[in-house]
């Protein structure tokens, strides 16, 4: 919305006549001694768009109301408004670009449930196919390649349908350093089978975050077992939870194989991915859940050094 006011000085004023004929058509009185006229009136105002680009041209739209005020010596001023129809009409056009993305979003979630179904089948009649062949068969080699593809393509399925169904966040109260034990509860059995140590520390004064807990659980389930990869040898994983300025700052941090300078600037891109059997959406998921609620994340690392990653979130105050 925009407005203008002018006062008898000024030349606007002095062309108030063309403006009256052009931009009003009602008048209303106001009982003063000597009455006060406001004469009043709305249009809309069409102007040419001079962009320079050689895109077709829209004209720009106003919607103005103009009121002239006078008593009998004159024009006392005149109040103009105008409201940009522009960004309205802009407004629409992105609604009606999300609407249709909403349902090509449904239908692509939809068709990629479906796939799960035959990469089930297959799987199961692969794993009857080769306890059915004698141990020194080479065909068995060819169905356990084949198995394994078929699970990758399993997560690659159900990482698409998380980033393409709408989920419904579950806000709770929670603590940090408590949903991360109870997941280091579930990765001992493979922290003892690669020879990995975790180590973990909590300021005891951190404060709660107000967050869905399936997904933060799913973001530090997505970096620790990334630091498992990153470790074939064994190793250690650190973890530090502690208290920003009214946040929650959590560091994981490994001491494996570090990330590439060349890739640093690639791995929160979706697809990207250093692992044969990776989808690359594991960090790009990860850092979409993290922004949802108001955080960041972001990592330094050192080629063969380890990485550590950070992620920050605001706080319960």
């Amino acid at each position: 919305m925009g407005e203008g006011f002018r006062d008898g000085t000024n030349d606007f004023v002095k062309y108030a006549k063309v403006f009256e004929e052009m931009f009003t058509d009602n008048i209303h009185t106001i009982s003063e001694d000597p009455p006060i006229l406001v004469k009043e009136g709305k249009h809309v105002v069409y102007l040419e768009n001079e962009s320079d680009d050689h895109d077709e041209k829209e004209p720009l739209v106003f919607d103005v109301t103009t009121s002239l005020v006078e008593d009998s010596g004159g024009k006392l001023g005149a109040i103009i408004t105008y409201e940009d129809k522009n960004e309205l009409e802009k407004l629409r056009k992105n609604i009606s670009r999300l609407e249709n993305m909403t349902v090509m979003g449904e239908l692509a979630a939809s068709a990629v449930h479906e796939i799960k179904n035959p990469i089930f089948s297959i799987r199961g009649f692969l794993q009857l196919l080769e306890s059915s062949l004698m141990h020194d068969d080479k065909r068995r080699e060819y169905t356990k390649i084949m198995v394994t593809e078929l699970d990758r393509l399993a997560r690659l399925v159900d990482d698409f349908l998380a980033l393409t169904k709408e989920q419904r966040k579950k806000y709770d109260n929670i603590s940090i350093d408590k949903m991360l034990k109870e997941i280091i509860k579930l990765f001992k059995p493979r922290f003892d089978l690669k020879g990995i140590s975790c180590h973990i520390k909590a300021d005891e004064k951190t404060i709660p975050v107000y967050i869905d807990a399936d997904q933060l659980k799913q973001v530090f389930i997505n970096i620790i077992q990334n630091a498992i990869d990153a470790m074939p040898s064994g190793g250690n994983i650190y973890i530090n939870v502690y208290s920003g300025v009214n946040t929650v700052i959590t560091e994981i941090k490994d001491d494996g194989t570090g990330i590439k300078k060349e890739n640093m600037s690639e791995i929160f891109k979706p697809f990207f991915t250093t692992k044969e059997s990776g989808t690359g959406l594991g960090l790009y998921i990860s850092r979409r859940i993290i922004s949802s609620f108001g955080g960041t994340i972001k990592f330094e690392s050192e080629e063969g050094r380890g990485a550590t990653f950070i992620i920050e979130l605001p706080g319960v105050i």
